[in-house]
């Protein structure tokens, strides 16, 4: 018996073009971020991942290996997990990461972005002034694009906005 290997179904639930929810979440440093910090001011790369898949920590890897790449198109990356701001201090000491680490333990700005109450992994790009750009809500993060593909969404989305 063969078994095809069907495309997972990508859940997109914002409307492109929009500007997305704004949301205040604590950095693992206790720095609030808001989505309208950034409004008219810089791209933003929303990456939501579960703090327990191991994945994760590798996905970040990749992106602060590209994090220069980012600065030069100016998008700020946001990674948002499902865990209290103290339980993510030594994953952000391990990885050194150049970007926020932010915490939505109650699951409130996934919900707000996913309109899912279980949580899985989800990329949203957003360009300079808080429009949704691209989106990604899958199961896992091993789902999720690779780093190489998420940057060129951000770049992209910001070649569309100064177009």
């Amino acid at each position: 018996m063969t078994h095809e290997n069907k495309p997972l179904p990508v859940r997109e639930p914002l409307p492109y073009g929009r500007l997305t929810p704004d949301f205040r979440l604590e950095s693992v440093t206790g720095t609030l971020y808001s989505r309208e910090q950034f409004r008219g001011k810089r791209g933003l790369v929303l990456l939501f991942l579960p703090q327990a898949e191991p994945l994760s920590a590798a996905l970040l890897r990749r992106l602060k290996g590209l994090w220069s790449e980012f600065v030069e198109i100016n998008v700020q990356v946001l990674a948002i997990f499902d865990a209290r701001r103290e339980a993510l201090m030594p994953l952000a000491q391990a990885l050194d990461l150049p970007f926020p680490v932010l915490a939505d333990a109650d699951n409130h700005v996934w919900q707000l972005y996913t309109h899912e109450a279980r949580r899985g992994a989800a990329l949203f790009v957003l360009d300079t002034y808080g429009a949704l750009s691209a989106q990604r809500v899958l199961p896992s993060v091993a789902d999720l694009p690779e780093a190489d593909e998420i940057l060129d969404l951000a770049r992209y989305t910001q070649y569309r906005c100064s177009a």
